[in-house]
Formats: structure tokens, sequence, C-alpha cells
């Protein structure tokens, strides 16, 4: 796919990989996409072995040789223009598949934003758009998940992804989830899991040191088992479709968009 092909154009469904690939671009506002089209210019222009087209982010549209080194994980993930990782560039298809999302007045709650998206869904005047965090410094409104200040079903969409790992009650929080969605909508839900018989969690497990050791990140406070979490999901009443992206989108853009991390589709 060319670089300058960034315009907006309606979103529609694909599965190939250079459909999908202009089709993830699809709603991105024109300015937003003409700036990281400009920066790709650039980022090419002073690494011309780069432009090699091996790797493709179908959130900004740029392609590279290779992605950048994630920041202390000791892994090539990261998109050089845009900042996505795996899990953004997953969710970031599937939205622009759901032909529902990017409708005029969609009220869209989003947890912990991503800069990336923040940008696109807080500028796009289609979207009533909702950016919450318990930090006030990240998002526009503070928000705790097991407390939402919202009321009931209020919401079209919501996009909550690596929150419910660092929440005590996560439960609780599932819930509120639940509770604040509208009839019919859906709620794109992310964690990190793993095939493993149940959820590792312990309330000993209780300081940044212990939790870097037994769950991998300082602010943990579990480590899911994916069957586990659809069961946490459906207690809280959600009508959960776990989405596997190689699965979902095929080896080819699997491999090419380096994709990752499982969306819980909750209804």
């Amino acid at each position: 796919m060319k670089r300058d092909a960034l315009a907006a154009t309606p979103v529609r469904r694909s599965t190939t990989k250079d459909e999908g690939f202009s089709m993830a671009q699809a709603n991105l506002p024109l300015h937003i996409a003409s700036k990281y089209a400009l920066e790709y210019s650039r980022f090419v222009a002073k690494n011309p072995k780069m432009a090699e087209p091996k790797v493709h982010c179908p959130c900004c549209g740029s392609s590279f040789k290779e992605w950048r080194p994630v920041f202390g994980r000791g892994r090539k993930a990261e998109c050089h223009i845009c900042h996505s990782f795996e899990r953004h560039r997953h969710i970031w298809i599937t939205l622009a598949n759901d032909p529902d999302f990017f409708a005029k007045g969609t009220s869209l709650l989003h947890f912990a934003p991503e800069p990336f998206f923040k940008t696109v869904f807080g500028e796009n005047p289609a979207i009533d758009y909702y950016d919450c965090d318990l930090a006030k410094e990240r998002a526009t409104h503070q928000v705790d998940i097991t407390a939402i200040p919202f009321e009931n079903g209020k919401f079209d969409r919501i996009i909550c992804s690596h929150v419910l790992e660092h929440v005590p009650d996560d439960q609780k929080g599932m819930r509120e989830l639940r509770r604040v969605l509208k009839p019919g909508g859906i709620a794109y839900i992310m964690v990190p899991s793993e095939v493993r018989e149940g959820t590792y969690e312990d309330p000993a497990i209780n300081t940044p040191e212990l939790r870097l050791k037994h769950y991998g990140q300082e602010t943990h406070v579990r480590i899911y088992s994916r069957n586990d979490f659809v069961e946490r999901l459906g207690v809280a009443g959600f009508q959960v479709q776990t989405q596997f992206p190689k699965v979902r989108w095929g080896e080819e853009m699997y491999r090419d968009f380096t994709l990752g991390d499982n969306i819980y589709i909750c209804r």
C-alpha cells in the first residue's frame, strides 16, 4: 500500500493484509493521518535502510524493515512513528471492523488511554469520548474503575486494555463496566493472560518487589488464567467472545502487523 493513501474512507470489513491495512487507517482524521505521513517521510529520509516494508503498522500506516525495541522488554515490537505495541495494533484493526464504532454520536468510555488512541478518538467529532484513568494527570476524567461515576447504560462502547490486572477487586471493576454499558453495547477488554490451571494471585504478594518477582510487573496483582478470566467476566454479567489475533486475522496479518494479546469482546 502506498504511504500517501491515508485519507479517511468508510469502514469496510476485510481479512486480507493489503485491504486490512487501508481499512485500519480508515477513521484517522485527515489532519492526524497527514501528520503521521509526514513523520514517516522524515523518518525514512533519515533511516533509508528502514524503508524496506517487512512489517506494517495499521494504526499510522507506516512500514519498516523492523520494529523498534520495546524499552526494557527485550523484544522488537514498537512502531517508530505512533509507538503502538502488539495489543494496540490488534485493537485498532478490530475497532476499524466494528461498523458502529465510528458512527455519529457513539459514546466511548476509555480506560488508561494510550496517546495515539486518545488523540484519534478525542479529535473525532463523531465520538462522545470519555478518557479515564486513576491518575488524574493521564486523562481528562479521574476515575476508579471499581466506582465509575457515570449512570447506568451510558456508553455504546468501552475500551479497557491492561487495566484489570492492576485492580485488587477486579470483579467489582467488571461489574461496573457492565453497569455503564448500554444494552447492545460492546466492551473491548484486554489483559495479560496465560493458559494455566487457575489465576495466580495471593494477597501476601503485596510489595513492588514481590509483585515483580511473581507477576512480572511491580503494579500487577495477579496473572490471569484465560478460562478463569472469561468466567469472571461472565459472572459480572457479560457474554464473552475471545478473539485470538492469529485466528481472527490470519497468519499473514498476524505476522506482518505483529499483533498480540487476545481481545475479550463483551456484550
